[in-house]
């Protein structure tokens, strides 16, 4: 970091309202520890950690004109870590239905219960989680699980044989499953609540 390691907070709070990206990275590495450690302590998941850290750092460097360089910044930063966290919370308490039915599906690959989702009014993180995928996996689960094709149907719509729909709609379901794991944590972080009120 060079200079930066010589100035105060507040002169790198002011170097950052002057647009310097250098003082925002100098002010991540001297929290970064701390804030993960206070995320994590809270939601028990390194990644959702990851997440909040990042998505703090991004809302510090879009509200960097608002910063007071008079005023300690870990108060500051702490704050807008646990606003993050309180809002995914929130996100997570209504996804809660939508994605058990993921849970359940995954856990018996071979249920036909179609999920009717809508691409204009689905719970914000299951189209994220949908977007997440790429390729033939999101094409095969797009057709099976939003247009409620057959396999067979998607076999022949993709030119593909029904096995490979199989395989892709599995590996679909593992990555959503993961993706809304690490995006929510909602079981720890309903249990953890209480902590961060």
């Amino acid at each position: 970091m060079g200079k930066y390691n010589e100035y105060t907070e507040s002169e790198l709070i002011e170097l950052l309202k002057q647009d310097d990206q250098q003082a925002l990275s100098a002010l991540y590495y001297t929290h970064v520890k701390k804030l993960k450690y206070f995320i994590q302590r809270t939601a028990q998941s390194p990644f959702l950690a990851e997440d909040i850290v990042h998505d703090t750092f991004i809302k510090i460097w879009e509200n960097r004109l608002e910063i007071d360089s008079t005023k300690p910044f870990k108060p500051y930063l702490f704050t807008i870590a646990k606003r993050n966290l309180l809002n995914m919370l929130k996100r997570a308490q209504h996804e809660t239905s939508i994605m058990s039915e993921i849970r359940k599906y995954s856990k018996d690959e071979e249920n036909t219960t179609e999920l009717q989702l809508d691409y204009n009014e689905s719970n914000s993180l299951i189209s994220e989680a949908i977007n997440s995928l790429s390729g033939q996996c999101k094409e095969v689960f797009v057709r099976c699980k939003i247009q409620g094709l057959t396999y067979k149907q998607a076999a022949e719509e993709l030119g593909i044989t029904e096995s490979t729909v199989n395989k892709h709609m599995n590996r679909a379901l593992t990555l959503m499953r993961e993706y809304i794991k690490v995006k929510n944590a909602v079981s720890v972080l309903l249990a953890c609540i209480a902590l961060i009120k």
